[in-house]
């Protein structure tokens, strides 16, 4: 079973680049298996049309640190692992599978706007038909530290996606399908609107 969740994420990675929603070496996804003190994440700065299920990096945590287990391949971790690990060592998610999963989608970075910001929930006003739970935006804060996964959790925890100002959305769940299709719902609804040149505060 574990196989099963783990093979998703290459073709997920695939299927991001191929549908525009992250650039060839953008983006990453982690899987987290339930009760487990570990986590996968796909390698940073590396072409992501073309991922294998061998190529994701294993990371086990304690209290204290992550350590890099299966590092064959010399690949390194997505520069955003603080962003994920920030949801996987929480005790709130140890029973439960959980990806996460950070995209690049063109359309959602220019609704919410690279120097205002617009909500991302505010599209649900303009289409309230919209089936996806949406957090507060994250800040502009820069990618890998500390502070934008710290904010990334406060405000996503309890949601399905976030917007990160100036760079991209995070979403998490059990279902890797079903969190590409928030982004794609989104997508969708948000061109509408940036064509329209519609924003709800």
């Amino acid at each position: 079973m574990l196989l099963f969740y783990m093979n998703k994420i290459p073709s997920a990675m695939s299927y991001l680049y191929k549908n525009k929603h992250i650039a060839l070496r953008d983006g990453n996804i982690s899987f987290k298996p339930a009760f487990k003190n570990h986590f996968f994440i796909t390698p940073g700065s590396v072409k992501k049309d073309n991922l294998k299920t061998s190529d994701l990096i294993k990371v086990i945590f304690t209290k204290e640190e992550l350590f890099i287990t299966n590092n064959h391949l010399n690949l390194k971790p997505s520069r955003e692992i603080s962003m994920h690990s920030m949801f996987h060592v929480k005790k709130e998610f140890y029973d439960k599978d959980l990806y996460v999963v950070h995209a690049h989608p063109k359309n959602l970075i220019s609704y919410i706007g690279l120097y205002k910001n617009n909500e991302l929930k505010t599209i649900k006003n303009l289409f309230p038909e919209i089936n996806v739970n949406i957090g507060r935006n994250v800040g502009p804060y820069e990618a890998g530290s500390l502070q934008l996964a710290g904010e990334s959790y406060k405000n996503l925890v309890n949601y399905d996606i976030v917007g990160l100002r100036n760079h991209g959305s995070l979403g998490i769940g059990n279902n890797l399908d079903k969190l590409i299709e928030h982004i794609e719902t989104l997508e969708y609804y948000l061109q509408i609107a940036n064509i329209s040149n519609i924003s709800i505060k």
